[in-house]
């Protein structure tokens, strides 16, 4: 008894379950990896399959679960990150595993080729990571940022902008912008005379160039996910817009003042 092969068959199709097991892993540990690393590593698992196949070696099967572990998101050093690897390469293994028996599931059920099974899969699992990973984003990116002037205080939803590269033209400042209506309550009535204000010059896409009036709070103390961070007498730009849109987004960070 034999089975016959074709070796480039054989390849593409371990190259499609590779990208696949990798975006399902990454997902699951919440892992972000580029998509330079998820090619290498679903290459590097399927050359090592194909060679192991072409040199009869079975045993040596499993050894390609962590050579594409390692391309896709082993980090360095490893002797710090040693638990993270591990714990990554037996995901991929566990799902692995379990995408063995779905797959050989959907063969037996539906009419399809393992290619095709494959290379659907593999496009289900990228389009999702990818959704993973611009929600991500999305979360690195919102700020809870309370404001202090005097004895008030004001709490905005924002987000960090780091295309925002906004400066007080005289001291290089960084300024981040604020929505007039949301950041009236802290400055209160007749602030423009009692407080005065600098003008800080602007220029957007689509737009001419303007000018924003800015105003020198106390303090601000940024939240984000990765952490806290405060700055005394912060510059904050009035916009009598509205920032937010979908997003619901009352102040837009320089990066500056992110932590």
């Amino acid at each position: 008894m034999y089975y016959e092969i074709y070796i480039d068959q054989f390849f593409v199709e371990q190259f499609l379950i590779g990208i696949m097991l990798l975006s399902v892993t990454g997902m699951l540990l919440s892992a972000s990896f580029s998509r330079r690393r998820l090619m290498t590593g679903a290459l590097l698992g399927a050359g090592c399959m194909t060679a192991f196949v072409c040199l009869r070696t079975p045993y040596l099967y499993p050894m390609s679960l962590p050579a594409a572990a390692a391309a896709a998101f082993w980090r360095r050093p490893l002797k710090k990150e040693w638990r993270r690897n591990r714990n990554g390469t037996l995901c991929l293994l566990a799902v692995t595993v379990c995408f063995g028996g779905a797959a050989e599931a959907v063969c037996s059920l539906l009419p399809l080729p393992v290619t095709a099974v494959s290379a659907l899969a593999a496009a289900a699992a990228y389009g999702l990571m990818h959704d993973l990973g611009r929600q991500n984003r999305k979360a690195d990116s919102a700020a809870e940022i309370t404001l202090r002037k005097g004895n008030r205080t004001l709490v905005l939803h924002g987000f960090l902008d780091t295309g925002n590269q906004l400066t007080e033209p005289l001291t290089g400042r960084p300024v981040s912008i604020a929505e007039t209506a949301k950041i009236a309550p802290l400055l209160g009535e007749n602030w423009e005379e009692e407080q005065g204000f600098c003008l800080v010059p602007y220029h957007s896409l689509g737009e001419k160039d303007g000018w924003m009036r800015a105003v020198v709070l106390d303090e601000m103390e940024v939240s984000m996910r990765r952490g806290r961070q405060a700055a005394r007498r912060p510059l904050i730009a009035l916009y009598d817009g509205e920032l937010g849109g979908k997003e619901n987004c009352q102040i837009i960070l320089h990066p500056e003042h992110a932590p």
